[in-house]
């Protein structure tokens, strides 16, 4: 039984799978590698680097449901579960808010939940720290993963940042307009409002399972090193 924030729309969430899938298929030449890592059962937590414009993430979810049956629940940012249209296609695709509480209950109910610790102020961190692992002091995750003995799955889309542009990103002004509003308001350029064609490979890592009296600092220290060891391995440019 999974808590009351994790309602997906069973009804239209195959469809709806289907389609994004098959556009990311198509139009960016979408695919997960590693998907092996993912547990057939129980809680993990997946934890990923956070691109400008996540829509990686929302291949990734899909195809993790089609390919295994098992739909992550995608902790977003609460703006996404407030704004019109958008809160109703977050919450049926498996979207819930980033609230600690609700995590760690789906962590022990045996959800698979994803999380992009960055969020918001790795996105629009500047075009310099394009593909840099960008979490300044959060370890929330990592406290979670020890709470709720589960493993961690690190994970990064290669070309992530291709998807979209924007050139003002880092400028202070929409750093500070951030964290007045907690809303990501920076220009951004693609063809339209579509994300432009770069082909895209989410390449998910070995799991991390948390030591015994291991700290969350130090977890989150072994899980940023996978993840930078994954851009390493696969970001060409």
């Amino acid at each position: 039984m999974h808590p009351k924030e994790f309602q997906p729309n069973e009804k239209v969430l195959p469809y709806i799978a289907k389609v994004v899938t098959g556009l990311g298929e198509f139009y960016n030449s979408y695919r997960v590698e590693g998907l092996e890592h993912i547990p057939p059962a129980g809680g993990a937590l997946l934890v990923m680097y956070h691109g400008l414009v996540p829509l990686d993430f929302w291949y990734m979810g899909l195809k993790i449901y089609l390919e295994t049956g098992r739909l992550p629940a995608a902790l977003v940012d609460r703006w996404l579960t407030k704004t019109p249209g958008l809160s109703w296609f977050t919450k049926a695709v498996g979207g819930v808010s980033a609230d600690p509480k609700v995590a760690l209950e789906l962590l022990k109910s045996g959800t698979l939940v994803g999380v992009a610790p960055g969020g918001v102020r790795e996105a629009i961190s500047g075009q310099e720290n394009n593909y840099k692992v960008v979490w300044g002091k959060r370890n929330g995750f990592a406290k979670l993963a020890i709470e709720a003995g589960v493993p961690i799955i690190p994970g990064f889309t290669e070309n992530v940042e291709g998807l979209y542009k924007s050139p003002l990103a880092g400028h202070p002004f929409f750093q500070n307009l951030y964290e007045k509003t907690r809303l990501p308001l920076v220009p951004i350029i693609g063809i339209g409002a579509l994300p432009f064609p770069v082909k895209l490979t989410t390449w998910l890592g070995q799991p991390i399972r948390p030591k015994a009296g291991e700290t969350p600092e130090k977890l989150v220290e072994r899980t940023r090193q996978a993840i930078e060891n994954l851009i390493e391995n696969h970001q060409r440019s």
